[in-house]
């Protein structure tokens, strides 16, 4: 099939080269405009407890919904207090100029409600709750007011949720901007030292823009059916420049050694290439597609997102790979080597099968398969060893730089004002009936006298604890008769803010830091309460919300790991008709990557080049991370499993020798496997340099998977094993044999002649 398209390709080469380059310009008009069309980068699952409570108390008391949400000005003076005339005047001042925008809804500060909740213990710090509508977009609107963010004499800044959220995206933006900036020109270079040539330097390239601009149009139209993570663009960015400079890598390659020993024809080199190369790239692409599938699996919808993103970049890379590239070369034929560069860039090349280094790195891995395996196990199980004391934590303003306003203003209210640093989780009951009738009251003020039980617990607030000073039948009696008194009068409209119509909101506030360990207990405890007859009780909050995810993610890690190990296996076995060699890849794939996550413990969780990378380690890592990372570096791993066991096949089906199958197959693409990994470990490791903590483990975590792979695993670890089991690596059940020989997913020889295509469209049983 791949042998016959090389064909067609090459008779429609001028036709199919207008066609890519109007496809391309259009792609890059409107896919170029889904940075816009992207959502928040929040975690979630819509069917989560915490989400559940947090979307009944916005909907009833909150201005967080679909079209409203807030954020947070903190005002500072080294001179002044907030309440200094010229302090408030400068304040106030400011807060009319927002209210004067139609985007602004309410603001609430100290010298609307003269709360004390809203000064720092020194008075020189206020802040104020800026409630805005967000129907033109939560970006749209909070840039259309932040050129007023100025006060005369005060300092500010903005935080809180809205903040934090455009912040992020920014920054997303600007780091993808800066990475491309240092990666594209290293690998250019790169590219020039690999190919020894400008020409066939340029094509990876080429393609690796193709990929761009086509994954940022398939992204775009992901948004008109689903939310999708401003974090999209970067992984897609990762994923299809990568590939596709990996996949062209192969194709160029496989078309120049064929182009050797015919310059004159073309179209058989073309047709050579898609049957071997092609096949290989069609195998890696659906295996790193198949591997990112395990994301759809998982309980997080951010990360359903992401998975598609990433595979719709992984399918353009390979398509573009499998069309696009063809069609170039066919048209520069043998002018693929011109702007030659080998007197200054020459390999020698292995002129028989038995020279080279990778030949013969292969038989000295094979003399010494036992020692060489058992070494390399125990190593790679070492750098594992940090990840046993792995924690997690959710995305935060936490992941923000040091410099990002929206993280200053966190720490700032964390370390300044009373209360702020304690854990606040959110109740939400609906009732059967009115909130406030006696029956009600009385099952709520039990509920709550539970609540403030609890340890650590410091306060409740809700409708029966308004007034300390008041008792269960006052409240009842004031509530039953809201006009008989002006106490009755203020505490009926207090109470507007914790019940309204059939929905109650409790606050438990305990002493506790909100991204502990304790507060996560006291979340189970709160869950654990008695519900009183009638109440229908929803505990919410950030930690709750946390310990959803948790709960989430660890009940669908097995399943994704699950759908991942078997499609990977199917797909393994109908490339090489064996089901040791898929058990095995699977095998040593997991055990790189636990060295990998025992590293990313090391490096973030623990700090240890937190000065060197430009990050605060908060003891923990991004509890999506290593699910990210998995997936993605397991499909990459593959990647170069699929195009070194591709040349071993090709060579055992020759031979019937498994040793010198596996010294060919390594001599062939020993080198191949290091560049494209030296070069994707590249445009990986540019999202390193990212302000953003999260970005920075998913670049320094998969830049390590690569490499580790690239040379402990395929250069030392696969011919060791492969020596040690022999020909048992080929072997597979007879059923599953005759169904293999059927499907007939092989590896054509080299000696094998190209049909003509009437022919083949007769006679081509097989896949190529």
């Amino acid at each position: 099939m791949l042998t016959r398209l090389g064909g067609g390709l090459y008779r429609a080469r001028w036709a199919l080269l207008l066609f890519t380059l109007l496809l391309t310009a259009i792609m890059g008009w409107y896919g170029l405009g889904v940075f816009d069309s992207l959502g928040s980068a929040t975690l979630g699952n819509p069917k989560d407890e915490s989400i559940r409570a947090a979307k009944l108390l916005n909907t009833t008391f909150g201005t967080k919904t679909d079209d409203k949400d807030s954020f947070l000005l903190l005002l500072k003076s080294d001179e002044l207090k907030a309440t200094d005339p010229a302090y408030q005047q400068a304040a106030t001042q400011l807060f009319d100029t927002l209210k004067q925008r139609s985007e602004v809804l309410s603001i609430q500060s100290y010298y609307s409600t003269h709360s004390a909740n809203f000064l720092s213990r020194d008075e020189h710090e206020t802040f104020a709750v800026v409630n805005v509508s967000t129907r033109n977009g939560g970006s749209t609107t909070y840039h259309k007011l932040e050129p007023l963010f100025k006060a005369p004499g005060l300092d500010v800044k903005a935080g809180g949720s809205l903040a934090v959220t455009v912040q992020f995206n920014d920054q997303l933006k600007k780091d993808l901007e800066f990475a491309e900036v240092i990666a594209l020109p290293i690998v250019a270079i790169l590219l020039v030292i690999i190919f020894g040539g400008l020409t066939s330097a340029l094509m990876p390239l080429i393609i690796g823009g193709f990929a761009i601009v086509g994954s940022f149009t398939l992204l775009r139209i992901l948004t008109h059916f689903i939310d999708v993570s401003s974090f999209a663009t970067n992984v897609v960015t990762i994923i299809g420049l990568g590939l596709a400079i990996d996949y062209s890598l192969f194709i160029i390659t496989r078309f120049r050694e064929e182009l050797s020993h015919d310059p004159t024809n073309i179209k058989r080199a073309i047709q050579k290439t898609m049957g071997t190369a092609g096949r290989t790239v069609l195998f890696s692409g659906l295996t790193v597609c198949t591997s990112l599938l395990s994301l759809l699996v998982i309980d997080e919808p951010v990360l359903h997102s992401i998975g598609l993103a990433t595979i719709a970049s992984a399918l353009v890379a390979m398509l573009g790979a499998l069309t696009v590239l063809p069609v170039i070369l066919a048209l520069l034929g043998t002018r693929i080597n011109t702007l030659s560069l080998q007197r200054l860039f020459s390999r020698r090349e292995a002129n028989s099968q038995k020279q080279g280094a990778w030949y013969h790195l292969s038989y000295f891995v094979m003399r010494w398969r036992i020692p060489v395996t058992t070494v390399l196990i125990l190593f790679l199980l070492a750098l594992g060893i940090p990840f046993l004391h792995a924690s997690f934590a959710s995305t935060d303003e936490r992941s923000l730089p040091l410099s990002s306003p929206a993280r200053a203003v966190i720490d700032d209210l964390n370390k300044n004002f009373e209360g702020q640093n304690n854990t606040t989780i959110s109740v939400a009951i609906t009732t059967h009936g009115d909130a406030l009738s006696s029956d009600n009251l009385a099952k709520l003020d039990d509920y709550v006298t539970d609540a403030s039980k609890l340890q650590g617990v410091i306060n409740v607030q809700s409708v029966v604890t308004l007034n300390p000073q008041l008792t269960l039948a006052n409240y009842q009696q004031l509530y039953a008769h809201p006009t008989a008194s002006p106490i009755a009068s203020q505490l009926t409209e207090a109470a507007k803010q914790f019940a309204k119509g059939d929905v109650e909101k409790v606050t438990i506030i305990a002493s506790f830091d909100p991204h502990s360990s304790a507060t996560q207990d006291l979340v189970k405890q709160v869950r654990g309460l008695h519900h009183p007859d009638g109440f229908d009780i929803l505990v919410g909050g950030g930690m709750a919300q946390q310990v959803d995810q948790f709960t989430n993610l660890s009940s669908s890690i097995p399943r994704a790991l699950l759908v991942m190990a078997i499609a990977i296996f199917v797909l393994l076995f109908l490339m090489t008709g064996s089901i040791v060699m898929p058990i095995k890849a699977i095998l040593l794939n997991i055990l790189s990557l636990t060295a990998t996550f025992g590293a990313l413990v090391w490096i973030f969780q623990d700090g240890n080049l937190q000065n060197l990378l430009g990050f605060k380690a908060f003891g923990a890592l991004d509890s999506t991370q290593p699910v990210l990372i998995f997936a993605i570096a397991f499909g990459l791993s593959m990647d170069y499993e699929v195009f070194l066991l591709s040349r071993i096949k090709e060579q055992f089906d020759k031979t019937q020798n498994n040793k010198e199958a596996v010294a060919v197959g390594l001599q062939k693409t020993g080198w191949l496997v290091t560049s494209a990994a030296m070069l994707l470990s590249v445009v990986v490791a540019a999202f390193a340099t990212s302000r953003i903590i999260f970005i920075q483990e998913i670049g320094v975590g998969i830049s390590l998977a690569i490499l580790m792979d690239a040379t402990i695993v395929r250069a030392l670890l696969v011919p060791a094993m492969m020596a040690l089991l022999g020909n048992w690596n080929w072997w597979a059940p007879r059923p599953l044999q005759k169904v293999w020989q059927y499907i007939g997913l092989r590896e054509p020889t080299e000696d094998e002649p190209i049909l003509s295509d009437e022919k083949q469209s007769v006679e081509a049983p097989s896949f190529v």
